[in-house]
């Protein structure tokens, strides 16, 4: 949702988040070129339930994210931080005796009316949703648009530390990333004061502050429960199954729906995920045209969930935003707008 991270659990497109898919995270911290997986298809290996939502989200975890949504880098401090961050990395890379680039990735310009989206207003959501459902199977009908798995961009950002980690050994690149691993910790310690145990164990930590921080302050909002319960109402009215009706639990109810879809079939596939890390697997290879009768389905689920909670969206978005923008803040993590 609004002013999403690099660290998120990031959210669906235009529903707060509860979990995506993504490159590992380790190639992303790290700097690393994405590499294809199953049978040479570009597929992602769904990460950790912290790092799992639909692929429109505008706070991508750096190890959920490099194939998100559009994004734009907001506010300056949050770029500041990427960059001192990067600054650290490079010195201390350097004493370690390894070449590093300090390097913060651009990003994109987020339209108008998805900022407005992601901020609650009901005529941009409506139009979003209308076209993307929440962001899940939207990412295989509009590849291009999201940066998916599937598209290769004309002129894509390169990260310069590729080049140099594809020139070292496989003995050197182990060297590489557990220097990597022991300066990133030093950078956080050093900007926030958050002692880390690794650039995962730090995203891991963010996205238990900003839940802890969410459910605390949203779930005890007694306007906000007055309003996730009216549209919990309207929804079972309409044949919805609402199995909770606190705030954060249904925000994410209708996204984490088709997000199930989703893994149900990278699950069921005939792509072998048995030797992947255990609660991972590969996303499912949909054609645009295999994809558009779910995503039919999934923008007819995501404009009855509008429908129901138009005014709780308004209300419970910002808040959101807030809370999330805070916590990146104070754990270092930038901050995407």
């Amino acid at each position: 949702m609004p002013n999403r991270s690099m660290a998120d659990h990031p959210p669906t497109l235009f529903s707060p988040p509860s979990a995506e898919a993504g490159p590992s995270l380790s190639d992303a911290t790290h700097g690393r070129p994405p590499a294809n997986t199953a049978k040479g298809a570009q597929r992602r290996a769904v990460r950790p339930a912290w790092c799992a939502a639909g692929f429109l989200t505008l706070a991508l975890l750096a190890g959920c994210g490099a194939t998100a949504a559009e994004t734009e880098p907001s506010p300056q401090a949050a770029q500041g931080i990427e960059q001192r961050k990067e600054a650290e990395l490079a010195t201390c890379m350097k004493g370690k005796g390894f070449k590093y680039v300090a390097f913060v990735a651009k990003g994109r310009q987020l339209s108008e009316q998805r900022k407005a989206a992601f901020g609650g207003d009901y005529a941009a959501m409506k139009a979003e949703r209308g076209k993307y459902g929440f962001g899940h199977f939207s990412l295989y009908v509009y590849p291009k648009e999201f940066d998916s798995p599937m598209y290769k961009p004309e002129k894509p950002e390169i990260n310069p530390n590729w080049a140099i980690q594809s020139s070292l050994s496989e003995q050197q690149r182990k060297a590489y990333d557990d220097a990597h691993e022991s300066c990133y910790t030093a950078a956080i310690k050093k900007l926030t004061g958050k002692v880390v145990k690794s650039s995962m164990d730090h995203y891991e930590q963010v996205a238990k502050a900003r839940t802890q921080a969410e459910i605390r302050e949203l779930d005890g909002d007694p306007t906000l429960v007055e309003k996730a319960a009216r549209m919990a109402d309207c929804l079972k009215g309409q044949g919805y199954r609402v199995s909770k009706t606190n705030p954060t639990a249904i925000a994410t109810r209708g996204s984490d729906e088709i997000r199930a879809q989703v893994e149900n079939l990278g699950k069921t596939d005939d792509v072998d995920d048995s030797k992947l890390p255990e609660g991972q697997f590969y996303e499912p290879t949909l054609t645009a045209a295999q994809a558009r009768p779910y995503l039919t389905k999934e923008i007819k689920v995501a404009l009855d969930d509008l429908e129901c909670g138009k005014d709780f969206y308004a209300a419970y978005l910002p808040r959101e935003q807030e809370i999330d923008t805070k916590v990146d803040a104070e754990y270092g993590i930038r901050t995407w707008g």
